[in-house]
């Protein structure tokens, strides 16, 4: 059975929003969309990207609540899977805000001083690089849960 689409108002997102501990953010570059945001790590912050402006989102299908991991530079250090606006639109999106905290290590500044250390996969498994790459050519070693 198909998830039933929900019409989620601007004042139900900011309200639940404002309750899990974000704010209404500039993101710093050009966007219909709001877009909330809270501190994650040294640096970085938890982004939550909404097209429900002015009173309500767009038709269903339309549109998803997007949730990523940014720096101070507006850099993308991890995205998750899209929110449907379905019945169960808040626990999912605590999932996967939740899922930034547990999946992936905490986001540092790379000693290059010009980029982060971003989850790669190679050859050999996974591991951080450079997001300077190829400028820099640092990395790190990572342990996954397996």
């Amino acid at each position: 059975m198909a998830a039933e689409y929900q019409n989620i108002s601007s004042g139900d997102m900011e309200s639940f929003m404002v309750h899990i501990g974000f704010q209404q953010a500039n993101p710093g570059h050009p966007c219909k969309e709001t877009v909330y945001e809270a501190p994650y790590g040294d640096g970085f912050r938890i982004r939550v990207y909404s097209t429900i402006v002015r009173g309500s989102g767009r038709d269903a299908g339309g549109d998803a609540i997007r949730v990523c991991c940014v720096n101070e530079n507006n850099d993308l250090f991890h995205s998750t899977k899209r929110v449907h606006r379905t019945q169960n639109w808040r626990r999912n999106l605590l999932n996967r805000i939740d899922s930034i905290h547990t999946d992936i290590p905490k986001p540092t500044e790379c000693t290059c001083g010009n980029g982060i250390l971003l989850p790669k996969r190679g050859r050999n498994g996974v591991f951080l690089g450079c997001s300077d790459y190829p400028n820099c050519r640092i990395t790190r070693n990572v342990e996954v849960a397996q």
